[in-house]
């Protein structure tokens, strides 16, 4: 009220046509920064920024990796390299329509760069080479990992909400760095350790993981070429499909609330109810983000809740619903 922004009239407060100004340019600034935050998000800027970030991580880790021999890091360093390439590819294959011939490029490149650490990987086991490792090794292994991570988040991330295989790939390629990274401190210590064979392992390792992957790609691949649906939920983060299951239980717990507190007795006004819960448009803020909620997805979770409702028992009824002593009993734990 200082500031002239809200009045009170009448018990209520309200805002002044100086609060509507304020209001109206806040919520200008947060559709500005919104169009930026959905612009981070298209599948062509991350295929940009990772091709920033490999190009970038292939010299450090090259760098690194000769400068103390290595063979892990100088593996992690020819692999991060070609996802440079791959990385470029994916940018072109977006642009122009072509995602189903990079993924294949995608798979190809990675089972090449798999067979060569690991034919790299098997020749020092006969010449055997004691890397030197000193503080930049370290730090190039340290950024590396920390850098891979926040690509594998990313990319996993605007893959699994556009549907891109090609970006899932990368984000499998990205995780796998982070573990190579893991693997490398693993085998730099040993070296101080004088245990340099941990080091070949390591190198041995990254190549069996190359290729792991490369296989399990390579399968979708050939999925997404025919009529069969490639399932990219399996790629999705556990923590994520943890919210997901902590969200719709406590919708689910919130329209037992509903019917047996707030007097509501039909599927129709239930269902009206959830979705206006659901309704991201109703709050400003989110909405000058662009930040929406699809309403078929919302249909399903909410479909989905009454039907739980049911099979557990805890409501009774088609059309006319009735709360059963079960789900009194369930909402009376937390009520």
């Amino acid at each position: 009220m200082a500031l002239g922004w809200v009045i009170l009239e009448q018990e209520h407060y309200a805002l002044t046509p100086l609060g509507r100004e304020a209001v109206n340019q806040r919520l200008s600034e947060l559709s500005d920064l919104g169009v930026s935050f959905r612009q981070f998000l298209q599948p062509q800027t991350v295929s940009k920024v990772t091709l920033g970030f490999h190009l970038g991580l292939s010299i450090l880790k090259l760098t690194a990796g000769m400068l103390s021999g290595s063979v892990g890091l100088l593996n992690d360093a020819a692999d991060t390299f070609l996802d440079g390439f791959s990385s470029l590819l994916v940018y072109l294959a977006l642009r122009f329509d072509q995602e189903r011939l990079v993924n294949i490029v995608l798979v190809v490149f990675m089972v090449g760069t798999g067979l060569f650490t690991f034919y790299q990987a098997i020749q020092r086991f006969f010449v055997p080479v004691v890397p030197e490792v000193d503080g930049f090794t370290f730090m190039a292994t340290i950024l590396s990992g920390v850098i891979c991570l926040l690509l594998w988040v990313y990319q996993l991330w605007v893959g699994l909400r556009s549907g891109r295989l090609a970006l899932i790939s990368q984000s499998v390629d990205s995780r796998n760095h982070v573990i190579v990274a893991a693997g490398v401190m693993v085998g730099l210590i040993a070296a101080l350790l004088k245990f340099s064979l941990l080091d070949t392992l390591v190198g041995l390792t990254v190549a069996i993981l190359i290729l792991r992957s490369a296989f399990e790609l390579t399968i979708e691949v050939i999925r997404s070429l025919g009529e069969e649906g490639v399932d990219l939920s399996r790629y999705e983060f556990g923590l994520a499909k943890s919210y997901e299951t902590f969200r719709q239980t406590q919708l689910r717990d919130w329209m037992l609330y509903l019917v047996k507190e707030q007097g509501v007795r039909t599927r129709t006004e239930l269902v009206a109810r959830a979705r206006q819960a659901l309704d991201f448009n109703t709050i400003p803020a989110l909405r000058a983000w662009g930040i929406t909620q699809q309403q078929p997805q919302n249909d399903e979770i909410i479909e989905h809740c009454i039907a739980e409702l049911l099979t557990r028992g805890w409501l009774s009824g088609e059309d006319c619903l009735h709360i059963t002593p079960a789900g009194r009993r369930h909402i009376g734990q937390w009520t």
